[in-house]
């Protein structure tokens, strides 16, 4: 009872489901660089078992190009190219982006946000500090109509129990990085990823996909809980609302 476990691949929680963060439209940011692995990533990821995935390229000062006009462009193309060369055991696409809040944020509210339906907004900040008046940018999208969700709110050293429980109580959603529960990116996100995780405080679940390499070896050789198992499979629950 006490030993049982399993990957995240044979736990089934990929089967027929929804990953709504990941860095594999290519050339467009720090995750894929070019056409033919981002298709051979697309391929695996079919494989898993997942069938919908949101295309999230970063929008943020680091690449200056990219804006909703521009990713549009190249989702656009990239679609064409596939469809041009018969690539069909992919999982369905739709483009989204996930936005650092940064000086620069105020200048993309002008502009159409790329959102999960509609209204979704995927958002993120530094890992080691908030942006200047935090609250109040989400304050403002939440005014404008926009429900933020908060990518990797596990890898935030700037946030301890009661910040997170502060954010949620302003109707910020949380995302979860599931590699975070393997301990990848350190003990200290790993614990509070399973802290969050099991005090029901994440909303949806992503891979943060940027390496398909990296991704293939966490889901095949990670090994999860039962309890988080069931955990994990209510968020790629949640995750279908987005779609």
């Amino acid at each position: 009872m006490f030993g049982f476990k399993k990957s995240f691949l044979a736990s089934g929680l990929f089967s027929e489901s929804t990953d709504i963060h990941c860095h594999l439209l290519p050339e467009v940011d720090d995750g894929i660089k070019n056409y033919s692995d981002a298709v051979s990533a697309l391929c695996w990821i079919y494989k898993t078992g997942i069938r919908r995935l949101y295309l999230t390229p970063h929008i943020m000062s680091d690449f200056p190009k990219n804006d909703s006009v521009y990713l549009s462009e190249q989702f656009d193309r990239f679609i064409k190219q596939m469809e041009m060369d018969g690539i069909t055991d992919v999982p369905e696409l739709k483009l989204g982006a996930e936005y650092m809040l940064e000086a620069s944020f105020s200048l993309r509210q002008v502009e159409s946000l790329l959102t999960y339906n509609g209204r979704h907004v995927l958002i993120e900040t530094s890992y080691l500090t908030p942006p200047f008046g935090f609250k109040n940018i989400l304050s403002g999208l939440i005014g404008s109509g926009f429900s933020p969700v908060l990518a990797h709110p596990e890898r935030y050293q700037y946030l301890d129990r009661n910040d997170y429980k502060d954010l949620k109580t302003q109707k910020i959603k949380y995302q979860l990085n599931y590699i975070s529960l393997t301990g990848v990116y350190g003990k200290q996100v790993k614990e509070k990823a399973e802290r969050l995780l099991k005090e029901g405080l994440y909303d949806f679940v992503g891979s943060d996909l940027h390496r398909p390499n990296w991704h293939r070896n966490i889901v095949l050789l990670k090994k999860l809980s039962k309890k988080q198992i069931h955990r994990l499979r209510l968020l790629f629950e949640n995750n279908q609302q987005l779609w």
